[in-house]
C-alpha cells in the first residue's frame, strides 16, 4: 500500500508541475498589447499610387520543407498537438524592366553548407531539401544569369542557401546586413552561403514613408515592387510590398513572424524557441514590426500577407511555373 502511495504522490506532483509549466508559458506567450507600443508612424487609409505594368506577375518557387514540428513551437500560443510544416521558398518576380528574387530558399549546396551545425541544431532546424531555385528555372527555360537581382529578406540559412547557384546575379542587401551575417555564426548564418559572393550591391531606401514604415525602395520606379526595412530579426531585414495588374496586393513579410496567425493575433515566437535559440537580432526593434504589420492588416484588411514559412498561406500563392498577374 505504501508504494501505491508513493506512486500516487508522485503523479500528482508531475501532474502539478506540468501544470504550472503551461500556465507558466501560457503567460509568457500571451498575444502582444498593441495599444501599448506606441510611436510607430500612422498608416494610411489611401494605397500609395502604383503605375504596375502588364506583364507583372509572381510565382512561388518551393525548395523545401521543415522536417516537422508543432504549432506551439512556431507561433506564441499556438498548439501543442497542431503539427506544422513550415516551407522553404524564392519568390520569382517578373517585371518588363527585369525579374529578380526575393529569398532563394534551400540551394543545391544546402547539405555540405548545413553540415557545419552541431547535432542539436541539425534536429531543431532539420529539413526536406526539394528541387532548388535555379534547377527550376532552367527546367523551365529561365537563364538563372537573365535575373536582374536576387534580394534577401535578410541573410539567414534558410533564405540564402541558393546564392552560390547564381553568380553571375546582382545581390541587393543593406550594408548593416552583411556586417550582422559577417560576424554571424552558425547556425543563423552559414559563411560559406555568401563568402564567394561577388556582385553584392548596397541596398539603400528613401526616407519618405510608405504604409507606416519609415523608408521606401521603389525599385523600378512605377509603385510596383516597393522594399521597406523591418530590421529587427535581423540587422537589415526588409519586406516587400509587390501591387499587380489585377489590382492584387501583397505584403513579403519574410520572418518577422514564422506565421500568420503571429500577425494576426498579435504575437512572437514562443518563449520557449526564443530562449532556446537567439533569433532575433534586436527582440523589441522586431515587436514593433509583428505590431505596425497587425495594424496595416487592420487597416487595409484586402492585402495578402505572406510570412516566409507559413505553409498554408503557401498553398493559396500561385506554385512555379504558375504565375499570378
Amino acid at each position: 500500500m505504501r508504494a501505491v502511495q508513493v506512486v500516487k504522490r508522485v503523479a500528482v506532483g508531475v501532474a502539478v508541475l506540468l501544470l504550472a509549466a503551461m500556465a507558466f508559458l501560457a503567460w509568457q506567450d500571451r498575444p502582444l498589447d498593441a495599444r501599448a507600443v506606441e510611436g510607430l508612424p500612422e498608416i494610411p487609409a489611401e494605397w500609395p499610387a502604383a503605375r504596375p505594368p502588364q506583364g507583372l506577375a509572381f510565382s512561388v518557387l518551393r525548395t523545401g520543407e521543415s522536417a516537422g514540428t508543432v504549432e506551439a513551437l512556431v507561433v506564441a500560443g499556438g498548439r501543442w498537438f497542431t503539427p506544422r510544416r513550415p516551407v522553404h521558398s524564392a519568390v520569382l518576380i517578373r517585371h518588363p524592366q527585369g525579374s529578380l528574387l526575393f529569398d532563394t530558399g534551400l540551394g543545391r549546396e544546402v547539405a555540405s553548407q548545413f553540415a557545419v551545425n552541431g547535432v542539436i541544431d541539425r534536429e531543431f532546424f532539420g529539413y526536406r531539401a526539394e528541387e532548388p531555385a535555379q534547377a527550376q528555372l532552367l527546367r523551365h527555360g529561365v537563364a538563372p544569369a537573365s535575373l536582374m537581382a536576387i534580394v534577401p529578406s535578410h541573410m539567414h540559412w534558410d533564405h540564402i542557401s541558393g546564392l552560390p547557384d547564381f553568380p553571375d546575379t546582382d545581390v541587393w542587401v543593406q550594408g548593416a546586413e552583411r556586417e550582422h551575417a559577417g560576424r554571424g555564426r552558425p547556425p543563423a548564418f552559414l559563411q560559406s552561403q555568401f563568402s564567394g559572393v561577388k556582385r553584392w550591391r548596397e541596398l539603400s531606401f528613401e526616407p519618405r514613408p510608405y504604409l507606416g514604415f519609415a523608408a521606401q525602395r521603389d525599385v523600378f520606379g512605377d509603385g510596383s515592387v516597393v522594399l521597406v526595412p523591418l530590421a529587427g530579426h535581423t540587422a537589415g531585414h526588409v519586406g516587400l510590398f509587390l501591387h499587380l495588374p489585377s489590382g492584387r496586393r501583397y505584403f513579403f513579410t519574410g520572418d518577422v513572424t514564422w506565421t500568420l496567425e503571429g500577425l494576426q493575433r498579435p504575437a512572437d515566437r514562443p518563449w520557449i524557441t526564443r530562449n532556446a535559440v537567439k533569433l532575433d537580432h534586436d527582440a523589441p526593434a522586431n515587436r514593433r514590426a509583428i505590431v505596425q504589420i497587425h495594424r496595416l492588416m487592420g487597416q487595409h484588411p484586402q492585402l495578402v500577407v505572406v510570412p516566409a514559412h507559413d505553409e498554408f498561406v503557401a498553398r493559396s500563392l500561385p506554385r512555379f511555373p504558375q504565375f499570378q498577374d
